[in-house]
């Protein structure tokens, strides 16, 4: 059983009142109020809420859907008064959902909260999680993930579930319990866990994996830049420096598969030929004839004469193998995309979608 809390309010110096637990809006409260400040849950540690009332493919919603400093995203479920053994078997449902989404279904996600809750507009999820960790977003997010069940008591066979799942298979399942008082004008909120969390667990969640050697590039510029990329053999990035010097990775001979951006899927493989040069050098071969890569785009593209910390660099490649067009980039359910322009993905996710990539392919 998690700790009791008790409140007492000192009358005349010395006497002292009891505060008793009163009833709340259980769900619908508490979830605005832990929208509104989740460290009430998360401290020592730190999250950042990306969804509220998320629709899963399973016809559930989860109430409350965070991310973690490390990239792990955290599954909260709400339940009002005793919770039976179901909302165990709930979570773990979610979790299971969780678990295969990608970089872009969580960067939807978050989209669509932020738009429902600014009325109509948000930021990237990637400058959001910048403003609120103070760092960069990590190379790969969801490769683990927490359940909590948040209620204000749970039933002891619900407890029992828990505490196995955690202790015997290390499943990531917790429960914390609120207790609501009022004293007169006053409302208290007051926190205790089933298991304490370690401050220590988000970093141990983060263990370092094996990187196949593959290289993921993300090509996320307009449709005309995407195909004359593939047409004359070239990727581009830019925009400020975190997007542009991860291209300083790729060095000739380089063997890096080109993603189109969110919702667009893979484009080809390509080994890197000349590493990154700014646009306003990049020139293309146009039957024989040297153009200028500014030539050949629609899309007005950013020199260094132009904007230093913003301009657009441009690595150039020999494509092994490419979709036909821009409309048939590759994307099936398992794989693995994040934001980075250049990236050495470590999780299995990038494994399964390099060895997919080579048999669709036939390499």
């Amino acid at each position: 059983m998690p700790l009791e809390t008790g409140i007492w309010r000192i009358n005349d110096n010395t006497k002292p009142i009891r505060i008793i637990p009163t009833a709340m809006d259980f769900e619908k409260r508490l979830e605005d109020i832990l929208e509104e400040d989740i460290s009430i849950i998360s401290e020592p540690r730190k999250w950042m809420i990306i969804g509220r009332q998320v629709q899963t493919a399973y016809s559930g919603r989860i109430d409350l859907l965070a991310i973690d400093q490390s990239g792990a995203i955290i599954i909260l479920e709400l339940k009002k008064d005793k919770s039976d053994r179901e909302v165990v078997s709930q979570v773990l449902d979610y979790a299971a959902w969780v678990k295969e989404l990608a970089y872009e279904d969580l960067a939807t996600i978050f989209s669509n909260y932020e738009e429902q809750k600014k009325n109509g507009t948000s930021n990237p999820l990637e400058t959001a999680f910048r403003d609120s960790f103070g760092i960069e977003i990590p190379e790969e997010i969801n490769t683990n993930h927490e359940m909590v069940i948040v209620a204000s008591e749970l039933h002891p066979e619900s407890e029992r579930v828990v505490r196995y799942l955690q202790k015997n298979y290390g499943v990531p399942v917790n429960a914390v319990f609120f207790s609501f008082f009022k004293d007169g004008d006053a409302e208290y909120l007051s926190r205790s866990w089933l298991v304490e969390p370690s401050v220590g667990e988000e970093l141990d969640q983060v263990k370092p994996k094996r990187w196949n050697g593959e290289y993921y590039a993300s090509f996320g510029y307009q449709q005309d830049v995407v195909e004359a990329g593939m047409k004359y053999g070239f990727l581009v990035a830019g925009g400020g420096d975190w997007y542009a010097r991860s291209l300083d990775m790729l060095n000739p001979g380089d063997r890096v598969w080109v993603h189109m951006g969110s919702g667009k899927g893979f484009c080809g493989v390509a080994t890197v030929v000349e590493p990154r040069q700014p646009v306003d050098d990049f020139m293309v071969d146009d039957n024989g004839t040297q153009k200028s890569v500014l030539n050949v785009v629609q899309t007005r593209l950013l020199t260094i004469r132009e904007n230093p910390d913003k301009a657009d660099y441009a690595v150039r490649l020999k494509w092994i193998k490419k979709v036909p067009s821009y409309k048939d980039g590759i994307w099936e359910k398992g794989f693995l995309a994040n934001q980075n322009s250049v990236a050495r993905p470590t999780s299995p996710k990038w494994d399964y979608t390099v060895e997919r990539l080579k048999t669709i392919w036939g390499i």
